[in-house]
């Protein structure tokens, strides 16, 4: 146990991101609040040039999953398939996920893509009424903690950022 330990700037900006996508999602009343701060959580980075490229990775991954996510869905619900297919569909999906990622040299999106496009799959195991809906709210939660993240890091610790690229 180290109990000399001091939170750094890093834990700070953190958990300044995850207040600010908490508040942001009440007030506009997003469904989950949870999915901004998550991607927050995940994107904020030491540097902002680190962060903005952990969020472009994780929009890659978030658009991918959620638009292939997407389209198996239109296409088993064309087909009145039921909801199970989705089982034999997912594996299909991620496998796709990670082709198209390392097609279009973007390997660090196959994580994120692929937990997009299983929550996309997976939501008829849910109470939701409308898939496309479904996948716009994700897309922007998402957005919202990556744009939380960038600023963050961005805007509020100009000099840090300064002395950190610099080295």
């Amino acid at each position: 146990m180290n109990l000399r330990y001091k939170p750094g700037l890093r834990a700070i900006k953190t958990s300044i991101a995850v207040f600010l996508c908490l508040l942001i999602s009440v007030i506009f009343k997003r469904s989950d609040i949870l999915l901004a701060s998550i991607a927050s959580i995940i994107c904020l980075q030491p540097t902002d040039t680190q962060t903005y490229q952990e969020g472009l990775n994780r929009t890659i991954g978030t658009l991918l999953g959620g638009g292939i996510g997407y389209l198996i869905l239109l296409c088993t619900q064309s087909l009145n398939s039921s909801k199970y297919v989705n089982i034999f569909l997912a594996p299909i999906a991620i496998l796709l996920i990670i082709y198209i990622c390392n097609v279009i040299n973007r390997s660090d999106s196959i994580v994120i893509g692929c937990i997009v496009v299983l929550s996309v799959l997976m939501w008829t195991y849910q109470t939701i009424s409308d898939p496309f809906m479904y996948v716009v709210d994700r897309v922007i939660d998402t957005s919202i903690g990556i744009f939380v993240a960038i600023f963050i890091n961005k805007f509020l610790f100009i000099k840090h950022n300064k002395k950190h690229n610099n080295k």
